[in-house]
């Protein structure tokens, strides 16, 4: 199923961002972006069984009351209190799994909306407690985004398609969030072909792809543009269709910084593709 990210829309209260985007889908993936307000649940319970909305739950959603930067590596209950309350929402709204960012390496701090380092570090040995913790605890799939270096600093963990593997190896039970945008950094922070990962991705590992994140940039940063027919990934999803269609893998728009007309033709354009039956 396609859908488009609710970070798509510059808002602070996310039933804006729903509001605006209902006017091209009803798919929509809740993300990060948005400030804490009063009964998020159970107003997104009336839209999904009046309106018949699709929603996916992405990392940092729902937005806590003080923000705090969210890494799947560490095993602070600060952390999992956070991926409780996500569960909780992905179990109300009765959706599969829960997708959320592979990690960081070091931790941060967050002062006047800026990343600052902190004090501590993490091993991928966190990431496989935390894995634990999420299964003996919750009956739901788990998929992990892959990431990519900050500014060519190996802060983030499954940045490297080697890191991707070892993960997705380390326990058969985690799915895997195939960023494209960030993959495509990564192959070129770290030299290695990006479609050849792709290709490998797919072939290997088409089975344990839940979803599929599309933006584009430009090799260096994170820049979240729109898809279009030229574009890298587009041809990507032309040639792995049937692949996409098979294993019911969802797809989600992540563009920013556009206005409705443009997102509603990428949407368009994208679902010729993979088609509204997934």
């Amino acid at each position: 199923m396609l859908y488009i990210s609710s970070a798509c829309i510059k808002s602070n209260n996310i039933f804006d961002s729903i509001k605006e985007l209902k006017t091209i889908t009803k798919n929509i993936e809740l993300s990060g972006g948005t400030k804490s307000q009063e009964n998020i649940l159970d107003n997104i319970l009336i839209l999904q069984k009046n309106q018949t909305f699709n929603f996916l739950i992405h990392n940092y959603f729902p937005p806590p009351v003080k923000d705090f930067v969210l890494n799947f590596a560490d095993t602070s209950s600060k952390t999992r209190e956070f991926i409780k309350k996500s569960m909780k929402y992905i179990d109300k709204l009765n959706i599969e799994y829960y997708s959320i960012h592979a990690g960081f390496k070091k931790d941060f701090t967050i002062k006047d909306e800026l990343l600052l380092d902190g004090i501590n570090s993490y091993k991928s040995e966190n990431i496989q407690k935390n894995l634990i913790w999420f299964y003996d605890n919750f009956d739901k799939k788990l998929a992990l985004e892959n990431l990519y270096p900050n500014n060519e600093n190996d802060t983030c963990f499954m940045s490297s398609i080697d890191e991707i593997i070892e993960i997705l190896e380390l326990d058969k039970r985690v799915y895997l969030l195939l960023d494209l945008g960030h993959l495509k950094i990564s192959s070129r922070a770290y030299g290695f072909d990006y479609l050849k990962a792709v290709n490998l991705l797919f072939d290997k590992y088409s089975d344990r792809i839940l979803e599929i994140h599309l933006s584009e940039n430009n090799g260096i940063l994170d820049e979240h543009k729109i898809i279009l027919s030229d574009s890298i990934q587009y041809m990507i999803l032309e040639k792995f269709k049937k692949s996409i269609i098979k294993n019911g893998i969802n797809v989600t728009i992540e563009a920013r910084n556009y206005n409705l007309v443009e997102l509603e033709k990428c949407y368009v354009m994208i679902n010729k593709i993979i088609g509204d039956d997934l």
